[in-house]
């Protein structure tokens, strides 16, 4: 590919990297020998090849920009047992993209990255993953001064709608060598295929909505939808102002700087779409020359709603244990007495199916019993209803404990033990009943999150 998709760079000088957390987990997946694994070579100090940053382009709360990896840095590719991974650090210094930014990041950043991504993967939900964080030896000057720190990000792709946005706009002679790569890499079945355009479009959408549609399921808000932040392999990434819900709001915000609401947890699916018809678009000069009419890839997006709704009903369905089809006038009274009480979301569907796990008045009301009466008609199944709602979430205010404990005294206990349990969200343990409660009501209105870029 022509260079104007990337540059080549090189990882800033760490003098002495401190390894805080590993994912041997991940390690193991990838066949990495963690014997041979060093701070030097997690830091980018040891390279077995020239890093690249890549350039590329997006819709940021709606306006058009182009960007590029301006703190981050994709190490290589790695191979195991035919998988292809891409290998990246996030923190490691200024890149070509990097505008005004030191390309740097923050300790706290970091760790916040590497729990939500490591929760997300353990809640089944596609996600980057998250090998190391690694501490350096520079203060970081951010809302407040902290250790730096880098982190190792896998992922299938770095390739987001974004990149394709790039290419149409400032490549357009690359646009179809660029998507023939990106099928060949990612969607390789599809090579035959006189239809491949329409059918690649079809298969990111169908990937984004499964996202999406398991965001909603455990009540995770992105907080930053652009479209240089949404994955064509379908992957949740970029865990910058993101945050789980607690009391079910579907305008709940905690992103600073979404100061309208584009974001929220409700408008998950409308921006979804939004983004993909931005997608649509920068496919649309391939179909002057194909086989493929933009029409026919129009005709894929028309089909969203149907199809997002109808995987978000059969989500909520087995949220609440039905197992057989319909059922969406339940789902929808559920939905009504969520927005009416703003209960806590996590914990509503384990009393649903263990009556009595909470001691919350609220679940003693006259309107919750008509609920569970009428949930118990038509579900209930509790083998169904364990496979889709866990039991712990990585929620706010323990993160943030967590991370305010080794910023302030150098003491991982409580990032650990919430690891610890978010290595089984969906197993009960009474030992840690503790992670399952909500905050007060007034932590998460005045809670807040930021990019920390």
């Amino acid at each position: 590919m022509d260079a104007k998709l990337y540059s080549r760079v090189t990882p800033e000088q760490v003098d002495n990297p401190d390894i805080l957390v590993f994912n041997r987990a991940l390690s193991d997946d990838l066949g990495i020998d963690t014997e041979e694994i060093t701070g030097q070579i997690l830091s980018g100090q040891d390279l077995l090849e020239e890093p690249i940053a890549q350039a590329y382009a997006g819709h940021q709360y709606g306006s058009f920009t182009v960007l590029g990896d301006g703190r981050a840095m994709i190490l290589g590719e790695h191979v195991h047992n035919g998988n292809r991974y891409d290998i990246q650090l996030k923190g490691s210094g200024r890149t070509p993209y990097s505008g005004r930014g030191d390309g740097k990041a923050t300790v706290s950043s970091m760790l916040r990255e590497y729990l939500y991504s490591y929760a997300m993967a353990n809640l089944r939900i596609n996600t980057s993953r998250s090998l190391a964080v690694v501490e350096t030896d520079e203060s970081i000057e951010r809302r407040q001064t902290e250790p730096g720190a880098i982190l190792v990000r896998v992922m299938n792709s770095h390739i987001r709608y974004g990149t394709f946005q790039y290419v149409a706009s400032r490549a357009p002679g690359e646009l179809e060598a660029f998507t023939e790569y990106v099928i060949d890499r990612h969607y390789p079945h599809l090579n035959n295929s006189d239809r491949k355009y329409v059918e690649f479009f079809d298969e990111v959408m169908e990937a984004s909505v499964e996202m999406v549609v398991d965001w909603l399921r455990v009540g995770f808000i992105h907080g930053v939808m652009n479209t240089d932040n949404m994955s064509i392999d379908g992957e949740t990434f970029d865990y910058g102002p993101c945050a789980f819900m607690n009391y079910y709001d579907e305008d709940a915000v905690f992103s600073s700087i979404d100061k309208h609401g584009r974001y929220a947890f409700g408008n998950q699916q409308k921006i979804l779409k939004w983004n993909l018809e931005r997608f649509a678009e920068s496919l649309e000069p391939l179909c002057s020359d194909s086989t493929v009419t933009f029409d026919e890839i129009q005709a894929k997006l028309d089909s969203f709603e149907d199809i997002f709704e109808a995987k978000y009903y059969t989500m909520m369905r087995q949220k609440l244990g039905i197992t057989s089809d319909g059922a969406e006038a339940v789902v929808d009274e559920v939905l009504d007495w969520l927005r009416t009480s703003g209960a806590d979301y996590t914990n509503t569907f384990l009393e649903l199916e263990n009556p009595g796990s909470f001691d919350d008045p609220i679940y003693s009301s006259p309107e919750f019993e008509q609920i569970q009466e009428k949930v118990a008609e038509v579900g209930l199944d509790e083998n169904l209803m364990k496979q889709a709602n866990p039991r712990y979430i990585p929620r706010n205010y323990l993160v943030e404990n967590a991370l305010t404990q080794y910023v302030e005294g150098k003491d991982l206990s409580r990032f650990k033990a919430l690891l610890n349990v978010l290595q089984n969200p969906y197993e009960s343990n009474e030992a840690t009943s503790r992670f399952q409660e909500p905050p007060p009501k007034e932590f998460d209105s005045e809670y807040t999150t930021y990019c920390n870029t």
